[in-house]
């Protein structure tokens, strides 16, 4: 059986993948916005996972949801700032827009819609309030521009690829 670190770092390796591919995505025309951002938000969700993991949450814990980035990502952000030894000065307002930036990513899954509130999601189609149908394909999402277009998100950005690394490292089974 696999223990606890195993189940993180297997986590914390899928993540560092999807984020790579998401990267890699980037500056491809090929590429619909919902499909980076599917693989940009089960990347962060993974790397939530294997923080949680990593924090004392029983694998077995995290594997039937996927409401697992907007209270663990912001958190993340935090810490991998004062690893950074990001003056306390800088910190408060990447910090907030952390957490409202992943409460974004969150929803970007289906099974996250707010109870109704925010049907849009980067998978499937769905209805608005006034049975609308919407594809992926054609939806713009917040969540991608302030991820792109805010001096912010850049920042964010730029944190959270170096949190990639860390739980990667930190995960590393003995």
């Amino acid at each position: 059986m696999a223990t606890a670190r195993e189940w993180a770092h297997a986590y914390a390796r899928q993540a560092v993948a999807d984020y790579r591919a998401w990267q890699a995505m980037q500056d491809a025309k090929d590429f619909h916005e919902c499909h980076r951002l599917l693989l940009f938000q089960m990347a962060c969700e993974k790397l939530c996972k294997a923080h949680l993991i990593l924090s004392g949450t029983h694998p077995d814990a995290i594997q039937t949801s996927h409401g697992f980035v907007a209270n663990p990502l912001p958190l993340i952000i935090k810490q991998q700032l004062v690893a950074l030894n990001v003056p306390s000065t800088k910190t408060k307002g990447i910090i907030v827009f952390a957490r409202y930036l992943a409460t974004e990513i969150e929803v970007l899954n289906p099974a996250m819609d707010r109870n109704g509130k925010r049907p849009d999601n980067c998978e499937y189609p769905w209805e608005d309030a006034i049975q609308v149908l919407h594809s992926p394909l054609d939806w713009t999402f917040h969540a991608a521009q302030l991820l792109l277009e805010k001096p912010r998100g850049r920042t964010f950005l730029k944190v959270l690829d170096t949190a990639f690394a860390r739980i990667l490292e930190d995960s590393r089974p003995d």
